[in-house]
């Protein structure tokens, strides 16, 4: 029986070869030879032979009987290699200790630093508590308030409100009035039969109307032109100021919103109502196919008919404000 064998040993790519080892040698002295031609401390190696780690560094190669041409695998990572390692674990516990400290005082600056468009908004909701499901004009109101588009007209404007509160749905010829321009606005949130609400972007448009009362107190030409305006700005103000996303957050009138609406317990008026429904629009250009879609839902609706000018002049309380 030979007494000295040749075998093998691949470590990732390369292969290296031991030439007539005594089979009296251990694995101890193979690793240490492995030491020499990869710089692999011993105590880092981990030599496999046949699918299992050889732990016993004193075992020899002809107890394990290991053959003539036989290989061995050998895995492990240099010192430096686990020194990288360490140090990234490091800076990731270290990022994971300092990242809540870092948001903790970021949030405390936001809170000593008030927001500079905060006067300027709706500063009091009032709704009649004695109609029917006082809480769903309150949302409907809130809604209105916290609009983006609303909020972006009002900061850009630099337009206060004291008070926004709901018209009485008996005063039949009234949509909605502006007194003192803008110490108190009121809309007509109502169905005439008290049945349900109107449609958010109808009231959106009483409202929009009733602001440019804080400019212009007729219904000339100068109030119409702002009036215009300010139902494109409704769209556009929002749109640019939140990188295009999509308008389905609830900020904005969307067509397919009144099927969840018709189903709760209270019912929103439909199709063709006293300041007109819109139409919705479709597109297949520019960013996706939905957020185009509902930009341009959304800007049907706020676009002003010469019908709705005429209707909300005419259910107008405010045209000469109260002095």
């Amino acid at each position: 029986m030979a007494s000295k064998i040749s075998f093998k040993v691949t470590f990732k790519s390369k292969t290296i070869a031991f030439e007539q080892w005594d089979l009296a040698s251990t694995i101890g002295q193979v690793k240490k030879h492995l030491h020499d031609m990869t710089s692999l401390p011993p105590e880092a190696q981990k030599l496999l032979w046949k699918g299992h780690i050889l732990k016993e560094d004193d075992i020899s190669l002809s107890e394990l009987k290991i053959q003539d041409n036989s290989k061995l695998m050998l895995m492990g990572s240099l010192p430096n290699q686990v020194e990288q390692v360490n140090q990234l674990d490091q800076k990731i516990q270290e990022q994971r200790r300092i990242t809540p400290l870092i948001r903790q005082q970021k949030n405390k600056q936001r809170k000593r630093q008030p927001d500079p468009n905060a006067k300027y908004t709706f500063h009091k909701i009032s709704v009649i508590p004695e109609f029917p499901n006082p809480d769903k004009a309150r949302q409907l109101l809130e809604r209105l308030r916290d609009d983006r588009g609303i909020r972006a007209i009002m900061a850009d404007r630099k337009w206060s409100v004291g008070e926004l509160i709901e018209l009485t749905p008996f005063e039949a010829t009234i949509l909605g009035y502006n007194r003192n321009a803008g110490q108190l606005i009121a809309l007509r949130l109502r169905t005439d039969d008290l049945s349900g609400f109107r449609h958010y972007d109808a009231v959106r448009k009483v409202l929009l109307h009733e602001l440019t009362h804080n400019v212009w107190s007729d219904h000339d030409d100068n109030f119409h032109a702002l009036n215009r305006q300010l139902n494109k700005d409704v769209v556009n103000l929002d749109w640019t100021a939140h990188g295009a996303h999509s308008l389905g957050g609830g900020d904005y009138y969307n067509p397919e919103d009144d099927e969840d609406r018709i189903r709760s317990d209270v019912l929103y008026e439909s199709g063709i109502y006293r300041l007109g429904a819109g139409s919705k629009s479709d597109s297949s250009q520019a960013m996706t196919p939905e957020q185009q879609r509902q930009r341009l839902a959304a800007a049907a609706l706020s676009r002003l008919t010469k019908k709705e000018e005429q209707e909300m002049d005419e259910g107008c309380g405010s045209s000469h404000p109260v002095k």
